[in-house]
């Protein structure tokens, strides 16, 4: 059966058609910032709400145009940080008749990983999808949802600290620091290593398209990145006056949260001794649709 996702994340929505639960087969995306359309105290405005509904309709349309048959509405950080997300699933119902679940953090992990196991069929493996406002971390031989975290140091929320687009070395080291202290604290896999770490997420594949720009490596087959040469890259990003030139000719919607998500990736690569990362398109979308199909 042909089956449509829409997931509302913090950057943007996004539409997957899949078949079966197991082939992709049509996707497409939005971008749309709700923080732009917050209130201080975390209520998002009439006219926010309004452009979601939009998005929403027109990826339902889209939906249909390529034959779904069903069409589920998911939502994970961004909504769960919207003081009125009644209002706003009442909004995009009586626009769109489709009805928005929440997703917790643990579930969006769980999602992620149960199409991402693979990785660690042949070695240790993290799951680390960037995401938005939070992250998602995963033990990808850990089957338990409950042993899976969802964490306040997605590239949005490292963001937020930050004095300008782009940080200064000093508020690189603060972002390391600060990612530590919640991985310490949150008791995040402690003492673990991984010769691994899958990246999943819209910022994971905009960070792989820069480091294959800078790197020359433009396959389309080439999901892999070294530790040290990302961090090579970050350096160029801060140091250099290209690197401002070079996230707007891959991803400029992305400007803001790519050297946090950057820094985000290396720090857990340190502390988890890592020196490989691999990017995988399938993330929770792919994993909601999956497990709808293996539950049937």
């Amino acid at each position: 059966m042909r089956e449509a996702l829409i997931d509302f994340s913090s950057t943007g929505l996004s539409l997957l058609v899949m078949d079966d639960g197991k082939k992709p087969v049509f996707r497409l995306r939005r971008t749309l910032s709700v923080v732009d359309f917050m209130s201080r105290k975390g209520k998002l405005m009439d006219r926010g709400i309004d452009k979601v509904a939009e998005a929403v309709l027109h990826l339902k349309d889209a939906a249909l145009e390529v034959g779904a048959l069903r069409i589920y509405l998911i939502a994970t950080a961004s909504m769960r940080l919207i003081v009125n997300h009644d209002d706003v699933k009442n909004r995009i119902l009586e626009k769109t008749g489709l009805s928005l679940s929440i997703l917790s953090g643990s579930d969006e992990a769980y999602c992620t990983a149960a199409v991402n196991r693979e990785y660690a069929e042949d070695c240790t493996a993290l799951l680390l999808d960037i995401g938005g406002a939070t992250c998602q971390i995963a033990d990808l031989r850990e089957p338990e949802r409950d042993n899976m975290f969802s964490l306040p140091i997605g590239p949005m929320s490292l963001y937020k600290r930050l004095d300008d687009i782009l940080p200064t070395k000093k508020e690189i080291k603060d972002m390391r620091r600060y990612i530590i202290d919640v991985l310490a604290g949150e008791m995040v896999y402690q003492g673990a290593s991984y010769e691994r770490i899958v990246l999943a997420g819209s910022t994971a594949e905009a960070l792989l398209n820069i480091y294959a720009d800078y790197y020359g490596r433009l396959d389309s087959d080439m999901k892999m990145m070294s530790r040290k040469m990302l961090k090579r890259l970050v350096d160029h990003l801060v140091g250099s006056g290209e690197g401002r030139s070079l996230i707007l000719r891959n991803a400029p919607e992305k400007i803001h949260v790519l050297i946090p998500a950057a820094v985000l990736a290396l720090t857990c690569a340190k502390y988890y001794d890592s020196d490989e990362f691999i990017y995988s398109e399938m993330g929770v979308k792919e994993g909601y649709l999956r497990i709808l199909e293996e539950n049937r």
